[in-house]
């Protein structure tokens, strides 16, 4: 693993996990905006799962930038997504820990608004922020029509709508109940891995590892919730598109996997994944 301006002194309070496999032009602009959006002390946790050596090249290019706290982990072929994230999670050292997708673009306060509710309330588990993208139910036309909410309609420039939300909803969070909530960017306590494990490998290359978890979550008593002020811009399965990955199939497979932890969860066969 590589450490890059991380001094012994250092201690980070949000540690951010990104697993990449190329991409490196959205990869980049999700560094980006970490850097210029990020107030709270943090590191990026990042791991890359044997990216060409050109993309992974640019990457590095950034993640290296002055005052980026950055640690890696290269990964010399595809581990796959959730046993990259897992890697990053064990690597990490800060109190919270962030996952977050490398085709993201953050924006200001992001990661203070996510880690408020878990700094207050011991039985939230996680918490996710408003996106952009119809395919996501965390959009925000999918929301008001769940919860009667009025969340503004995203237009086209990610950091004014992300001040629309904030003036608005900076301090609304809604409790999603039985809802999975979406890893491409979600917020933990570092305490809460411990106690139930990290994400279950059985998925992979991802697609199902957030359902899961949110069962997972739920099952031992945690609260999943929403920030409504927090936008996260978001172009959803980039990496999936790029390595032709069946994403069909792929979910047929993982729902034979998600009905047997179902049936786990609710018959109260519960261990830690560790």
């Amino acid at each position: 693993m590589e450490r890059q301006n991380m001094s012994e002194k250092f201690k980070p309070v949000v540690s951010i996990i990104i697993p990449t496999v190329n991409e490196a032009g959205k990869t980049v602009n999700c560094f980006r905006s970490i850097r210029a959006c990020t107030a709270t002390p943090y590191e990026i946790v990042w791991i890359d799962n044997g990216s060409s050596p050109k993309q992974f090249a640019e990457m590095k290019f950034q993640a290296t930038r002055p005052n980026v706290h950055c640690k890696l982990i290269r990964n010399s072929h595809n581990l796959g997504f959730v046993k990259a994230v897992n890697q990053g999670i064990n690597e990490s050292a800060g109190d919270y820990i962030i996952l977050l997708n490398n085709d993201t673009e953050v924006t200001e306060g992001w990661e203070k608004r996510l880690i408020k509710p878990l700094k207050v309330n011991p039985k939230v588990g996680a918490v996710g922020p408003v996106t952009q993208s119809r395919i996501a139910w965390q959009e925000a036309s999918n929301l008001n029509m769940r919860w009667k909410l009025n969340l503004p309609q995203y237009q086209s420039d990610p950091q004014s709508y992300s001040k629309s939300l904030a003036n608005n909803f900076a301090n609304k969070y809604i409790d999603i109940g039985q809802l999975p909530l979406s890893f491409f960017c979600a917020a933990f306590r570092r305490e809460t891995f411990k106690k139930i494990g990290g994400l279950c490998e059985e998925f992979n290359i991802g697609l199902g590892d957030d359902d899961e978890y949110s069962m997972r979550l739920r099952a031992y008593g945690f609260r999943l919730m929403i920030s409504l002020g927090t936008f996260v811009f978001h172009h959803h399965r980039t990496t999936f598109k790029s390595l032709h990955l069946g994403v069909d199939s792929l979910r047929r497979h993982n729902v034979k996997i998600l009905k047997k932890k179902e049936e786990e969860f609710s018959s109260g066969k519960i261990k830690p994944l560790v």
